[in-house]
């Protein structure tokens, strides 16, 4: 690797450790640590959600896929774009009129069932763990652009990834989000035009793709609707009920401020999204014989960009990795330390124990994630996956708790077990029904259950926890 290359990645992260070292003089509490004491405005909060949802998944997932499938690669963003307007429109204010930490605390405030929140934690951190494998298998695709193995890069990166989230807490992620997000875009960019470039343009591309048995290569739906639609259908689930993106809507300052910071983070997801795409097309182009799992942007690197450029790109998978994975390991952290270390006395004892054994629990979740990334290397795998199984069981639960009095506890209960059952069935091939995508069969029987038992039980709360928050505000 140019000795040039590798000092420009070394300042870059040294610059941002400074940046989160800084910012570690205002976490005093566990709120400032998992929520940044709920003092963010709108453009920070979009700045956040694009700065996670522009990840190592998005960028090198989605070029690993648009090497093999074209334009359909964009499913998953799709699926963020989809998912970040409904929540910007439908959910963000009603959520944050509330005083939550977390999903699962949400649904212990509407249904008044340890239980249900306890299931829907541990579905939760099952998928941020998932989800954040992915951005750890990321780092190493990444990092062995510097000469090290996917080992060895997955080890550095968890390190990277823990030392950030550890320093600084919400603070440190708000603020270095903002600086990766320019230069995630801007690296991003440049990139793709000089692929592109150098792959002969677009009608190469065309003519590469159609002589190895894909039509329309430019075409989202060149693999048909079963493929798009399982692609996103799982990320639209997660964008409304994951706990990583409602981390930054209870960090907000205002529930206009979460629903509008939603809203600029979806459309100019929607805008960016054919970005790493291009990249993923052009690189087919140029190595026709390339192993797309492990190879695409390293690729890129060391045969098609200029030094400068190889440098610019590298800080700028470097920054997608960083600003999603620590979004991820916090949110995990906060459900464990909320809905289940909160139970405890000691941990209970102070603001100064909570927040120290938060931070203990971030490195644990943190070598976890390296475990699982080096057990199943694939990266958009894993995240739909992640994103299916705590979809599919806590889905149907919140929306009916956020939006009526319908159903109790015993619904939510008897919903979430049949939906995160049937989406692990369907997962490992045991349920599968035709071209149905495995999240909507999941939350289609999630859906059925909730009914049914609520018809039956007929639990009715006399008001939604948001009313219920306000009230006792007023009080």
């Amino acid at each position: 690797m140019n000795l040039g290359i590798t000092l420009m990645i070394i300042a870059y992260l040294l610059v941002m450790f400074l940046i989160a070292a800084w910012l570690k003089k205002r976490v005093h509490t566990d709120t400032d640590y998992l929520l940044a004491g709920r003092k963010m405005g709108a453009g920070l909060i979009a700045v956040m959600l694009l700065a996670t949802n522009f990840g190592g998944a998005f960028v090198l997932g989605t070029s690993q896929d648009a090497y093999s499938v074209g334009f359909a690669a964009i499913s998953f963003a799709i699926g963020i774009f989809v998912g970040l307007v409904f929540l910007a429109v439908f959910v963000a204010k009603r959520v944050r009129a509330g005083s939550f930490v977390t999903v699962p605390d949400f649904l212990h405030a509407r249904f008044g069932s340890q239980p249900v929140r306890l299931l829907a934690s541990t579905l939760s951190v099952l998928a941020l763990t998932g989800i954040l494998a992915g951005q750890v298998g990321a780092a190493g695709s990444a990092l062995t652009a510097l000469g090290l193995s996917q080992v060895w890069g997955a080890i550095v990166g968890v390190v990277l990834i823990i030392a950030f989230t550890v320093l600084s807490g919400m603070w440190g992620v708000a603020i270095t989000d903002a600086i990766q997000f320019v230069v995630i875009v801007a690296g991003m960019i440049l990139v793709a035009v000089i692929a592109v470039n150098a792959a002969g343009g677009f009608a190469t591309i065309t003519s590469t793709f159609e002589a190895s048995g894909v039509a329309e290569p430019f075409n989202p739906l060149n693999q048909g609707w079963s493929f798009m639609l399982g692609a996103a259908l799982p990320v639209v689930v997660h964008k409304l009920v994951g706990q990583d993106v409602m981390q930054r809507v209870f960090s907000a300052k205002s529930a206009r401020a979460a629903a509008t910071g939603a809203g600029i983070a979806g459309l100019l997801t929607a805008g960016f999204a054919v970005v790493p795409a291009l990249a993923g097309m052009a690189a087919r182009a140029l190595f026709p014989e390339l192993d797309p799992s492990v190879g695409v942007m390293p690729a890129l690197i060391e045969n098609v960009l200029p030094v400068w450029a190889a440098g610019i790109l590298l800080a700028e998978i470097i920054s997608a990795v960083i600003s999603t994975a620590d979004a991820l390991l916090l949110a995990a952290v906060s459900n464990i330390s909320n809905d289940f270390l909160q139970r405890f006395r000691h941990f209970r004892d102070s603001q100064q124990s909570q927040l120290r054994w938060s931070r203990i629990v971030t490195v644990a979740l943190g070598v976890i994630a390296l475990g699982v990334s080096l057990l199943v290397p694939g990266i958009i795998q894993v995240l739909t996956m992640a994103f299916t199984m705590y979809g599919s069981g806590v889905f149907v639960a919140f929306m009916f708790g956020l939006f009526t009095r319908f159903g109790g506890r015993y619904a939510a209960l008897a919903s979430m077990v049949t939906g995160a059952v049937t989406g692990l069935l369907g997962l490992t091939g045991v349920l599968v029904i035709g071209a149905v995508p495995t999240i909507v069969t999941a939350v289609g029987v999630s859906l059925i259950t909730y009914v049914i038992v609520a018809a039956l039980a007929r639990e009715t709360p006399s008001r939604l926890p948001a009313q219920q928050d306000r009230a006792v505000a007023h009080a």
